[in-house]
């Protein structure tokens, strides 16, 4: 979709996407070569050039939804806006301290603006879902707005128990290196789900590992290699070459950390 496009009610208060003309009396969208009508210049909002993980495209004024990987929701306005930050210095330059300026596109939550990032190599807006505008759903910008798009659930110690799965806990492990920098975080269910995000790859796989305390102790006696072959790609957008050798480093380096958290949960849950 060219970048170039926006997005605006027409006078009936009907979306159009197209060219935008403002050189006239009224401003209008060529919708096509042909065809044109004109639009309320309140509503126009410009295409991001992004497409959420549904494909859609992302226009100036949406509000999408990131679901992060506690299962907490955030619901963000997408803005054009400039932006003063400090930005850590390339190696081999002095950081001096001097604030950048950045103009473009960010994700507006509460006071705050978010540039984009990437996780695993996946963009922010990736893992995002457009579910309405600032225009027809101003509810969605209100405080209450998250909790219930969130729904309910109930934290129990290290885990919680998600209302729509009776029963099913969640075991959730934020992992660090030897160096005591971020890993990982891990899930695990014990009705066998895990899942992953890193920066080695975000992955999952399904194990037939029943009640709560067999999913953490059939974790234990995995082997790298074993555990590298049975995960897939949360996101189905690389090549699966490239995806096998994600994984088997996720294996190599994520497991490891992964089991020793679980050895020591297993014994504090003894004590």
């Amino acid at each position: 979709m060219n970048r170039n496009l926006v997005r605006a009610k027409d006078l009936d208060g009907k979306w159009v996407v197209g060219e935008l003309h403002t050189m006239c009396s009224m401003p209008h969208i060529h919708l096509n070569p042909l065809q044109k009508t004109a639009i309320n210049p309140d509503t126009i909002s410009w295409f991001t050039g992004w497409r959420d993980k549904k494909d859609q495209p992302i226009f100036e004024g949406d509000i999408v939804k990131l679901v992060c990987p506690d299962d907490t929701v955030r619901l963000f306005l997408v803005e054009w806006r400039k932006q003063v930050r400090t930005l850590k210095p390339l190696p081999g330059f002095e950081d001096d301290g001097t604030p950048v300026e950045i103009t473009g596109w960010c994700f507006k939550w509460g006071p705050h603006r978010l540039l984009p990032s990437y996780i695993g190599h996946v963009p922010d807006y990736k893992r995002m879902e457009v579910i309405g505008n600032k225009w027809d759903n101003p509810v969605l910008l209100t405080d209450e707005a998250e909790a219930e798009q969130e729904g309910q659930r109930e934290l129990i110690g290290n885990t919680c128990c998600l209302s729509n799965k009776p029963g099913v806990q969640v075991f959730m492990y934020d992992l660090k290196d030897q160096r005591g920098e971020w890993l990982a975080r891990c899930f695990l269910t014990s009705d066998g789900v895990y899942m992953s995000y890193s920066e080695y790859g975000n992955f999952f796989h399904y194990f037939a590992a029943p009640g709560k305390d067999g999913i953490r102790k059939f974790m234990l006696g995995i082997t790298p290699d074993y555990f590298g072959y049975k995960l897939c790609e949360v996101e189905w957008n690389t090549a699966p070459t490239k995806v096998a050798a994600a994984a088997k480093r996720h294996a190599k380096y994520v497991l490891p950390v992964l089991q020793e958290a679980i050895r020591k949960q297993l014994e504090e849950d003894l004590t």
